[in-house]
């Protein structure tokens, strides 16, 4: 019985600390090349594509045109709270950077962690590109003209700040539960910054509630497709007629 104990116990410390993701060099420089691609060239091709913005544009606007539950964003615009959704993603990325470090396998945690958050970026920024949607501040009669006219004032959908927070978040998480099992303050922790993210930029008048639920859907979404992907499953089951075998992956 102690002898059973003990393998049990040793096999729990292989299970708890061993690698989640593999990573194929190969496969992984194919998609961080392509993704950097993409993702850079939204920056010439997004100031082509954007209609110009003049003054009559901005005046025929009206917030009935916002659906309903769109129209809580229609707040005072706020760079204070602005700048405090920057400094709960760095708290998100920054969590998850320390969650996920492991001396023998950082450098595969840092390229899986990589290839989402430029695979976000890359499909968030097309997407801002593509619908072109005014942000709150634009409706707002205080805001000058210049800044409503502004290309950045059309990427409103969907939110990249919340899109990258869940996506961190979520690849945090998927490391975490995979090692270590379920932990409410650690969820609590990621998925309450990256939601702290979310609410303040409705708040900060820079996105609409939608906005920021698609860009939490998609961030997780592909953060969790990622994980998946390089998931180093680290015990397999084989089925045969005459046998079932289980084998480790060391």
């Amino acid at each position: 019985m102690k002898k059973t104990l003990l393998l049990l116990f040793f096999l729990s410390n292989i299970l708890l600390f061993s690698q989640t993701f593999k990573v194929n060099k190969l496969n992984s420089s194919a998609i961080l090349s392509s993704m950097v691609i993409l993702d850079l060239s939204n920056n010439y091709f997004d100031e082509k594509m954007l209609p110009d913005l003049n003054e009559n544009d901005i005046n025929t606007l009206s917030k009935d045109d916002v659906p309903f539950f769109d129209r809580i964003a229609f707040q005072p615009y706020s760079v204070k709270l602005k700048d405090w959704s920057d400094y709960t993603i760095y708290l998100t990325i920054g969590s998850t950077l320390f969650l996920t470090y492991d001396k023998e396998y950082w450098k595969d945690n840092l390229v899986v962690l990589g290839e989402i958050l430029i695979t976000q970026s890359a499909i968030g920024k097309w997407t801002k590109t593509l619908t072109h949607r005014k942000r709150p501040f634009v409706y707002d009669e205080n805001i000058s003209l210049e800044k409503k006219i502004a290309n950045n004032s059309q990427h409103s959908f969907y939110s990249l700040h919340s899109s990258t927070a869940f996506a961190a978040a979520t690849f945090g998480y998927f490391y975490y539960l995979d090692n270590q099992g379920k932990n409410y303050f650690i969820a609590s922790l990621l998925f309450g910054s990256a939601t702290a993210t979310a609410c303040l930029r409705v708040a900060s008048a820079n996105h609409f509630p939608s906005d920021v639920v698609v860009g939490a859907i998609m961030g997780s979404g592909i953060s969790y497709l990622i994980c998946k992907f390089h998931h180093s499953e680290k015990i397999q089951w084989k089925f045969g007629l005459n046998d079932i075998r289980v084998s480790y992956l060391f």
